[in-house]
């Protein structure tokens, strides 16, 4: 065909999900007779083409980009996604990552022995899992190319026709698992020639990695395309020298060697968090459990995709983008938690916000009306991210498995907590300032995992290793607050409130100006049990004119059964908050039976703060002082605590045991 004009054209591609299908497109183009230029920018989605208008028509260029997958846009269009499906994708991704933090699934997928080499990255075989679609869709024809018999290999055996796929990703394996020992090794040099980084270097990485996986699978839905230039690129000349030595490389083996060293932005994520490992070991292995976790789609799945058409091949892609988005937003979670940088919730609000900011972006009407209502947005974060709940760490969406209450003991005033170690939880505990605490926790049989078998608390400068039995860790809280706690990978979390030498926190709010009636005083009997032993009983009134009598007394360090009489029918009147215990019991209609077993006095209310009743305790309850106790009580003021606190129970329950 005789040479015509050249022709240079502009298109706007659709469809393109990473800077792959930039390096896809753009290779078939130049490799396209009569295409004399073509550079394509996955960033802004377009495909600058020079061609020969008497060897290929502008048709043919359209029909070749389409056999590829791709779309090729009229001049001019907008592509940015329906704004309903946009909205839709976003909340499917923010309610499967709420799920995930309070189910705790991540954690069960944490092998329990792991933790004896100080691992704990099963986590990361799942993730290999999910972003496998990403590398069926992006490196699937090469796998697939390799995978499939050479003519002058002998056929009939089931062995010799899998044995080019099993090459091919076998050399990915290792490629990958020699990368995350390399990077371990630098993680190793950076941490001083200690096994581990510092948590908050690795919180800072794992921010990092979590950042560009969720970029990652938004870029994969096409919901921000203002977000492609987010995208990890490795150098220009790195890529085309691999890509080039790829092509030529002579066996399936050595191909997936060279695919291995491809950055793609799992991997990435995946090589920053072999770096985070501080060890070359860990390193390795960490890559490792992620490659492996890629081998089954590539290895079966992948030709099964292709085979079943395009409807399914984008069904599926679509859903591994979202989990690459959900999983990229919990390894955030973590990364703030190791970190310290911030709190759950502000976390959520974070998230939130900037969704909706992308939303608002992305409406078709006038710039000025965007960004008034981004601004908007900004402004209704800040304000929520000042609110006392957020602000000071509250425990909204982080699982509390047994709260204990510290008590000072002996001489040597130390408060001593007793926790049992639960395999997905960590229990949230409260003690006072300015007194060292003994936190005796117990880990039973089969209690410990590879994610919580290492403890955080980063606020005390401690880290423990659990150990099966009774592990002792000991600190001293010096300031009110609550604290957050996690295990070393950030997974699992708890937290620490602290109040002040007289059990006030520093977030409690007054309760107005009620004053606990101090004119009765309900004083405990002593008795015996069946067994002999003592015991002290009493009984009081919960009516609607509040505790009848509001003062109770109690001798220390005797069992006492209490027992309320409630009247009341409300759902805040019946029940009852010990704040001084961290429990909340409900209670019914009748008598309500209640241990406990008194060490300092305390004050207790009902569930909606209406009414307030005062458990002193004394040394001997026959040598009592009652206008010394009607003095410190009518002394005493009343105050609201925060929900997060209490621990809830049913009547008959141990209340402040």
């Amino acid at each position: 065909m005789a040479s015509g004009k050249l022709i240079h054209k502009k298109l706007q591609i659709g469809g393109m999900t990473c800077v792959h299908c930039q390096e896809k497109i753009q290779r078939r183009l130049r490799g396209t007779d009569g295409v004399v230029s073509a550079t394509v920018s996955y960033t802004k989605g377009t495909a600058d083409i020079t061609y020969d208008s008497g060897k290929l028509s502008l048709r043919d260029i359209t029909r070749l980009i389409e056999k590829l997958d791709y779309r090729v846009l009229p001049e001019g269009t907008d592509q940015h996604p329906e704004i309903g499906r946009m909205v839709c994708t976003l909340a499917l991704i923010l309610v499967l990552y709420v799920g995930l933090q309070q189910s705790g699934l991540l954690n069960l997928l944490v092998p329990s022995q792991l933790a004896d080499s100080s691992m704990g990255y099963g986590m990361l075989f799942v993730i290999g899992l999910v972003t496998s679609v990403h590398c069926v869709a992006m490196c699937g024809g090469i796998g697939l190319s390799q995978s499939l018999p050479r003519d002058t290999e002998p056929s009939g055996s089931t062995g010799t026709a899998l044995l080019p796929a099993v090459l091919y990703n076998l050399g990915r394996v290792i490629s990958y698992t020699l990368v995350g020992f390399l990077l371990g090794a630098v993680g190793f040099l950076i941490g001083g020639g200690q096994i581990g980084l510092p948590p908050l270097f690795q919180g800072v990485l794992k921010l990092i990695a979590g950042a560009f996986m969720v970029v990652m699978g938004i870029n994969m839905l096409g919901l921000f395309p203002w977000l492609r230039g987010l995208t990890l690129r490795p150098p220009k000349y790195l890529t085309a020298k691999l890509g080039a030595r790829r092509a030529k490389a002579a066996g399936p083996l050595a191909v997936g060697l060279l695919n291995g060293l491809m950055p793609c932005g799992p991997l990435q994520s995946m090589q920053i968090v072999a770096l985070a490992s501080g060890s070359p070991f860990a390193g390795a292995l960490s890559m490792f459990l992620f490659s492996l976790g890629t081998v089954p789609l590539m290895l079966g799945l992948g030709s099964l995709v292709a085979a079943l058409g395009k409807r399914f091949a984008k069904a599926v892609n679509y859903v591994g983008a979202i989990l690459v988005a959900v999983l990229g937003l919990a390894m955030l979670s973590q990364g703030a938690s190791l970190s310290g940088l911030l709190q759950p919730e502000l976390l959520l609000l974070l998230i939130v916000t900037l969704c909706a900011l992308g939303v608002v972006a992305s409406l078709p009407c006038k710039k000025a009306l965007r960004l008034t209502g981004m601004t908007a947005l900004v402004c209704i974060a800040a304000t929520l991210a000042v609110l006392p709940g957020i602000r000071s760490g509250s425990a909204a969406g982080v699982p509390s498995s047994e709260v204990s209450t510290a008590q000072p003991e002996g001489a040597d005033a130390v408060q001593l907590v007793t926790s049992t170690l639960s395999a997905r939880q960590y229990p949230t505990i409260t003690v006072q300032a300015g007194t060292p605490v003994e936190w005796v926790i117990d880990a039973p049989a089969g209690s410990i995992n590879g994610c919580n078998y290492k403890m955080l608390l980063q606020e005390y400068g401690v880290v423990h290793t659990f150990q099966e039995g009774e592990n002792v860790i000991e600190f001293t809280p010096t300031e009110p607050g609550t604290y957050q706690y996690s295990c070393w990978m950030g997974m699992i979390r708890g937290l620490i409130h602290v109040t002040d030498p007289d059990g006030t926190p520093d977030n409690v709010s007054p309760a107005g100006a009620y004053r606990i009636p101090s004119s009765e005083l309900a004083i405990a009997e002593l008795t015996a049990d069946e067994n002999g032993d003592a015991v002290q009983q009493v009984t009081i009134r919960l009516t609607e004119t509040g505790f009848q009598p509001a003062v109770v007394v109690v001798q220390k360090n005797i069992p006492v059964l209490w027992t309320i009489r409630n009247s009341l029918a409300t759902e805040g009147g019946s029940r009852l908050l010990a704040p001084y215990y961290s429990t909340a019991l409900d209670l019914t209609q009748g008598d309500n039976p209640l241990s406990l077993y008194p060490t300092g006095s305390f004050a207790v209310s009902t569930g909606n703060s209406a009414f307030f009743a005062y458990v002193k305790v004394v040394e001997d309850i026959s040598q009592l002082d009652a206008d010394a106790i009607r003095s410190e009580v009518d002394r005493f003021e009343t105050v609201i605590y925060p929900s997060e606190i209490y621990e809830t129970g049913g009547a008959g329950s141990s209340c402040c045991s």
